[in-house]
């Protein structure tokens, strides 16, 4: 769900299409993403909407399948008594009413929860991934910084927080462009190693960096001469860290362990029995 500023109202986007059969036998959670931004134009009718737009999509699933429904919004101490009301409210349609409701938390909002609230929800989702500052220079990791996860997690706030926690631990990688080096100008996101081994464009010159030799169109992205890429990506050493970093802290019995995200490329990467051995750290 996201804010449309001509018609200044929450409108649905990016709506799910199945094209083909779900494997049977499996528990289903649907998630909603809410940008923060539709929080400033108050609808009084928004949970309805959603719950029942929900509802249509998942018709064609067995109702069964459907435990729990997620909801995902990066809110903020601004937006939370918004954000909370909405949650509040879908909670009483008929769709939710007999189920689970699950809330996404970042790191900061574990970190300051009593700033910026705690969700009303069954259960959160912690999301132990981008917590460095991806808009700055340098040759530093965004998606996990292992210095950071530790410093918003401190001694005992996993433990402490009044919601049970399920973890979700990153697998995803990208290419973070920076017009002249320094100013961040977006992600790459079909930009990798393969691309940036070729030389007669790039020239590593750090770990991770990489500097444009020369302007340059690559899959739909125009590179100037100058520009940096740094490539992010997690490697099962650091994955492996920052799993124990949380289990350690951990008392949700029998938590789901979210690894984001799961394709056939990514599986090539972290091969099955290195993702179950992380898995049972937790359990």
């Amino acid at each position: 769900v996201a804010a449309d500023e001509a018609a200044k109202k929450p409108v649905p986007v990016a709506i799910f299409r199945k094209t083909a059969p779900l494997p049977a036998n499996i528990e289903i959670v649907p998630v909603i993403f809410l940008e923060n931004e539709i929080w400033k134009y108050p609808d009084t009718s928004l949970a309805t909407k959603v719950a029942r737009l929900l509802q249509q999509l998942c018709d064609s699933l067995p109702a069964a399948s459907i435990r729990e429904i997620q909801l995902d919004c990066d809110w903020t101490r601004s937006s939370r008594a918004a954000y909370f009301a909405f949650m509040q409210q879908i909670r009483q349609t008929p769709f939710f009413r007999q189920r689970r409701l699950s809330a996404t938390i970042r790191m900061y909002q574990l970190k300051y929860a009593v700033k910026t609230g705690i969700p009303p929800a069954d259960k959160g989702l912690l999301m132990c991934y981008n917590m460095g500052d991806l808009r700055r220079p340098g040759p530093h990791n965004s998606i996990l910084d292992e210095d950071a996860m530790a410093s918003y997690l401190g001694e005992n706030r996993v433990a402490a927080y009044p919601l049970p926690l399920d973890v979700a631990l990153p697998l995803f990688e990208w290419s973070v462009l920076f017009r002249n080096g320094v100013t961040y100008a977006g992600i790459l996101r079909n930009v990798g190693d393969a691309e940036l081994r070729d030389t007669t464009f790039f020239e590593r010159n750090a770990a991770h960096l990489y500097t444009v030799r020369k302007d340059t169109l690559l899959k739909g992205y125009f590179l100037q001469k100058g520009s940096v890429i740094r490539r992010e990506t997690v490697n099962h050493a650091a994955l492996e860290r920052a799993a124990r970093m949380v289990a350690k802290q951990l008392q949700t019995n029998n938590p789901v362990v979210v690894f984001y995200h799961l394709d056939a490329a990514t599986l090539q990467k972290y091969p099955l029995d290195e993702l179950q051995k992380i898995y049972r750290f937790f359990n």
